[in-house]
């Protein structure tokens, strides 16, 4: 299945020369309130990285308003399963061997790292990774309850933390843009490195309630060949003559096997 993406002539170089895909945080990300929602007072958000599409091939007035069109904007367009998979096998840390091997779209080198650990690690099989967005009245009557931590006499904590809550809802207001998204949680530890440790459950609920930052706001996935050279690229209806040089030579240097397209909205609107 087709989905789309729309975003400037920056985020279409880097994605064409890199071959990746950002995630932002949602907390930096221009819906303030989704952003900014509170469960036991841990703004959880700072959490969730996200990377947003839609599965309307109808070409969209708003998101090109939004997200490109006044800037020489482009709409690409990827089959749903572009990200790349690794082979992750016999992982050793300091306190801990594993043994077998798994596919994950996280690349082994990340699963080492000692001040953060992403979920989910595997694919397209479940909601956790790829969703689309619920529109609802009110966000917070559906993450203020989504965490919920008990205290024990022996001061040691146990935490249920419904993470999918988190990413999933917007407020209807934005119901224009017809969303999905690939999203990943990343914490601001690593429980693998700490598996032996008995406080690590504590450990990391201490981390979350004391709001702790990740000292990265962004993520990026890596797309796979196969896919990538499939992309088609959807001019703005405002395109100039000059960006169109650009996109063209960006992919002939980059991805010359991408599908230059004209916008079905270029004869009959203007965006600037």
């Amino acid at each position: 299945m087709k989905i789309y993406h729309y975003t400037n002539l920056e985020s279409l170089a880097l994605i064409l020369k890199n071959k990746t895909i950002r995630f932002n945080r949602l907390d930096k990300v221009d819906d303030l309130e989704e952003g900014n929602v509170e469960s036991l007072g841990v703004k959880f958000c700072k959490y969730v990285f996200a990377s947003c599409w839609t599965e309307s091939e109808e070409e969209s007035i708003p998101l090109w308003k939004m997200y490109g069109g006044d800037f020489g904007g482009v709409r690409i367009s990827m089959e749903k399963e572009m990200f790349k998979e690794y082979i992750v096998s016999n992982l050793n840390f300091e306190n801990l061997k594993t043994q077998g091997s798994i596919l994950s779209i996280i690349p082994p080198q990340d699963y080492t790292k000692p001040d953060f650990f992403i979920y989910p690690f595997w694919g397209y099989a479940n909601s956790m990774f790829y969703r689309k967005i619920t529109y609802v009245d009110d966000i917070n009557k559906y993450i203020k309850d989504a965490i919920q931590i008990t205290k024990y006499d022996n001061g040691k904590n146990k935490a249920t933390i419904k993470m999918g809550s988190f990413g999933s809802y917007k407020n209807k207001r934005w119901k224009f843009q017809d969303e999905s998204r690939f999203v990943l949680y990343i914490l601001p530890l690593n429980p693998l490195i700490e598996s032996q440790n008995p406080d690590m459950p504590t450990n990391i609920i201490n981390c979350l309630l004391q709001n702790k930052s990740l000292l990265f706001s962004h993520y990026d996935m890596h797309l796979k060949d196969e896919i990538i050279n499939t992309m088609e690229i959807t001019l703005s209806p405002s395109v100039t003559d000059a960006q169109r040089v650009i996109i063209e030579a960006l992919r002939d240097k980059y991805i010359p096997q991408a599908k230059i397209i004209e916008s079905s909205l270029g004869k009959v609107i203007r965006l600037k």
